[in-house]
């Protein structure tokens, strides 16, 4: 989309829209308007990731569960490899629709800078006034990330959490 003018965007993309599902018949498809400046390719890749997980309903369902019971705001599974967003849930009404395509975005550099160092992650966390950020190594092929608000939640009680609930979700990511 970056090289259509921006005033007939909309409409050009529901055109091609149309155009696509008129010859798409039998076969359902989703369309997705992306540019490669903005987090618009990453929010339409882990929209198709999500689409090819089996069991996703479940997985959502389990990290509100989580959230739930270890009082975070909001939590968030990460594909390891993309960093894209497989799911996540939240409990406070964020504004920032693009903050998973963004952190997927400072993950992937953080990464970067790592291997130019030689050095690997596992975990991390970050605090600030407001926030705790908890970044952890969720399996095979996930990474959780957790924010928390409350300064009364116990890390370390957040961390087994962490590691009891990891058996359960591999189980049905693996399915």
């Amino acid at each position: 989309m970056d090289k259509v003018d921006p005033r007939i965007r909309n409409e050009i993309f529901e055109n091609r829209v149309k155009q696509f599902k008129l010859k798409s018949e039998k076969f359902q498809i989703k369309c997705f308007a992306t540019s490669i400046w903005e987090n618009t390719l990453y929010k339409a890749w882990s929209n198709i990731l999500r689409s090819i997980i089996p069991n996703i309903e479940k997985i959502t369902e389990l990290l509100g569960n989580y959230s739930i019971a270890s009082q975070v705001d909001d939590i968030a599974l990460f594909e390891k490899n993309t960093f894209l967003c497989i799911s996540s849930f939240n409990n406070k009404n964020i504004k920032d629709n693009e903050r998973y395509e963004k952190i997927c975005g400072l993950m992937k550099k953080l990464k970067n800078t790592c291997r130019m160092v030689s050095k690997k992650y596992n975990n991390f966390l970050i605090k600030n006034i407001g926030n705790i950020i908890y970044f952890d190594d969720f399996g095979n092929s996930t990474y959780i990330m957790v924010v928390l608000s409350k300064k009364n939640v116990s890390l370390e009680l957040l961390k087994i959490n962490i590691e009891i609930s990891k058996k359960l979700f591999n189980n049905i990511l693996n399915k």
